[in-house]
């Protein structure tokens, strides 16, 4: 139970960092004018008339009406706190009862404001503003403002809201324009993702097509891939009967030419034959003649003896064993 509620805990932290660096991400925007924003007219203690857009200070000339009051960096007291990791929903009762603590006033005497950002070194460090409620109220009697006016404390450039009932009407107006820029956005990033992607979409929906098509062709084309088959294994049978008529030895030749070559009182017990290659054995007078004889015919080639010689003395001949190779048409200039 204990590893799970520590997940958790580090899941909600991740979350708030996340939600904190995507409002920090925003008000960058705004400040460059990439992000939709109402800009409210708002007016200084002192007069000075200014334009805020998101958390931005910007001088506005003209003479619009204001609709907030700004109270100036000089008429408050500011300073920071520092919270361990809790969830960024707890902040905002955590620095109200830190306001009891260190304001120098009763708290029904100051209007406070407050920004919060991520320690690096772990939890929140929280930067607040007080001010005094007598110098807020004289400053809206003087400009004319009611009392439901948004009030603001100015800081290094920014405009800190005091967080009442106004601030939360504000609020809910800006997550109205919020989502109308998040829509911008998809709106452009999927105008410059879809010409992007449209290749590889038609080259899947033509993928599927032909998936579709040749599911559809293939139980009526397995006739044909048997039938297909067959006829492969016949080519194959003919092919190896063409290769073996070509390179076969012509039989009646080879037997044609050996009588021919072969003296009277020779003759042969055996010829074998395997491709090109001839092997005979048998008796003759003289085997060495007769393997000279052999060797000088063009038909054949690679005269030799397989085995020595032997003297039959019964029949006063030489038993011999020759081997040779077929030339045939080669041998012809």
């Amino acid at each position: 139970m204990a590893d799970k509620g520590e997940f958790q805990h580090r899941i909600s932290t991740a979350l708030d960092r996340l939600a904190w660096g995507v409002g920090d991400c925003r008000q960058l925007l705004i400040k460059r004018g990439w992000w939709p924003v109402l800009a409210q007219p708002i007016v200084s203690s002192d007069s000075v008339r200014w334009s805020l857009a998101g958390d931005w200070l910007r001088s506005r000339p003209n003479n619009r009406k204001a609709t907030g009051l700004l109270i100036p960096e000089s008429e408050c007291l500011w300073g920071s706190l520092r919270y361990a990791d809790m969830p960024s929903r707890a902040l905002g009762p955590a620095v109200q009862e830190a306001m009891w603590r260190v304001s120098p006033l009763p708290p029904d005497q100051i209007v406070a404001a407050w920004r919060a950002a991520p320690d690096p070194a772990g939890g929140w460090l929280v930067e607040w503003g007080i001010c005094r409620r007598s110098i807020q109220n004289e400053a809206l009697a003087q400009q004319a403002l009611d009392a439901a006016t948004p009030v603001y404390l100015a800081r290094q450039g920014r405009a800190l809201p005091v967080r009442n009932v106004n601030w939360q009407a504000l609020r809910k107006r800006q997550w109205w324009m919020n989502g109308l820029g998040l829509a911008v956005v998809l709106i452009i990033a999927a105008a410059f993702t879809v010409p992007a992607l449209m290749p590889l979409i038609l080259k899947r929906q033509a993928v599927v097509s032909a998936v579709r098509h040749v599911s559809e062709v293939e139980p009526n084309a397995a006739p044909l891939r048997l039938q297909l088959d067959e006829l492969r294994a016949q080519t194959l049978v003919a092919e190896d009967l063409r290769a073996g008529s070509s390179t076969a030895l012509p039989l009646a030749n080879v037997i044609d030419k050996l009588s021919e070559i072969l003296p009277d009182d020779t003759w042969l017990d055996r010829i074998e034959i395997n491709g090109n290659s001839i092997r005979i054995t048998g008796l003759t007078a003289n085997a060495v003649e007769l393997i000279a004889r052999l060797g000088r015919q063009a038909m054949f080639a690679d005269v030799r003896a397989t085995s020595a010689n032997v003297r039959d003395n019964a029949l006063n001949k030489e038993r011999f064993a020759f081997e040779m190779r077929w030339r045939g048409e080669e041998a012809k200039p």
